[in-house]
Parts: C-alpha cells; structure tokens; sequence
C-alpha cells in the first residue's frame, strides 16, 4: 500500500513537473512583450507581417534610419486624380507579390556611406504587424535582395510605438501569414 502511494505521489508531480504537462499544453498562445509604458519591445530583428499582402518577412531593427525600407522591384509612378503614384511588386528570395499600388506620400533622397552621390526613393505607407500592433508606417521602395531582410525599420516607426533591446533577438513571436 504504501508503495501504491509512493508511485502515485511520483507520478503526479512528474505531471506537474514535465513540461510537456497538460497544465502547460493550454497556453500556447502567444506572448507579447511590452515596456512599462506599453511601448512594445523589439530586439534588433523581429518578425513583420506585410497586412497589405498577408506575407511575413524578417526585419532589421536599425536606430540609425531615418525611414523603414521594404524590398521592392518594378518600381513605376504614375498619376491618379493629380497626385502622384506608384506601382511595385515587394520582392526578396526569388519571391513576389502581384503588383500593389499605392498613393506616394513623398520622395526622399537618400545619402549612402558606402556609395557616392544619393539616390531618390518613393515613400509609401503600409500597414504592418508586429506582435500585437497593427500600424500603418512610411516605407521607401527598394530592391533589397542583395541584403539579408527584406525590411528595415526605422525611427519613423519607432518613435511612440517601440523600444529597441539591442542585445535580443525575434523578442515578439513570429505572426502568421495569410497567403
């Protein structure tokens, strides 16, 4: 008898102790990581999901610009209603989406420590979700598929809505994508 007790007292608290314990089992939902404030906080890449398109991409969390950067080729304005316009396919690792459109919320001429001269680049806003935020955030348009992310986020995006712990890395759990 007392053995039968032993064996069931050992055995119960395996089963609150195993991680694999069905107390455990029930919380597979994500967890969000917030600051104090309520900022959401980010490592130095983090997983982005492109709303527009429902794709999810890796990104590069970079203090240092100005403004977001996403993948883009095909890159052509146009004219709508006489603002200006822009169609691109977002592009990176041989993948692209159908072409998109969307209004040009200004042009930016960018300086480049590594290269001579600027080059000017298409701004346009897109809805993204990190974690549990869904914002929309100005993107310049640009063949990134020589880089390793296909997005760059910038202080545009991050002032009042993300602090950055330089050290960690994917802080926010890796949303789903749609398509």
């Amino acid at each position: 008898m007392a053995l039968c007790k032993f064996a069931f007292f050992s055995l119960l608290s395996l089963a609150f102790a195993s991680p694999f314990s069905v107390s455990h089992a029930a919380t597979d939902s994500p967890v969000y990581e917030h600051a104090s404030d309520g900022k959401l906080l980010l490592g130095e890449k983090e997983w982005v999901k492109v709303d527009t398109i429902g794709v999810v991409a890796k990104a590069r969390v970079d203090t240092g610009a100005t403004t977001s950067s996403i993948s883009a080729v095909d890159i052509k304005p146009f004219e709508r209603d006489g603002k200006k316009w822009v169609k691109f396919r977002l592009s990176h690792d041989n993948k692209e989406s159908d072409v998109l459109e969307s209004r040009v919320v200004r042009t930016v001429r960018i300086i480049q420590s590594s290269a001579e001269g600027y080059d000017r680049r298409y701004v346009v806003a897109l809805p993204i979700t990190i974690g549990d935020v869904t914002e929309k955030t100005e993107f310049t348009l640009r063949d990134r598929h020589h880089l390793n992310f296909p997005v760059l986020l910038g202080r545009t995006y991050l002032k009042g809505t993300a602090l950055v712990d330089v050290s960690r890395k994917f802080v926010q759990p890796k949303p789903n994508a749609t398509r």
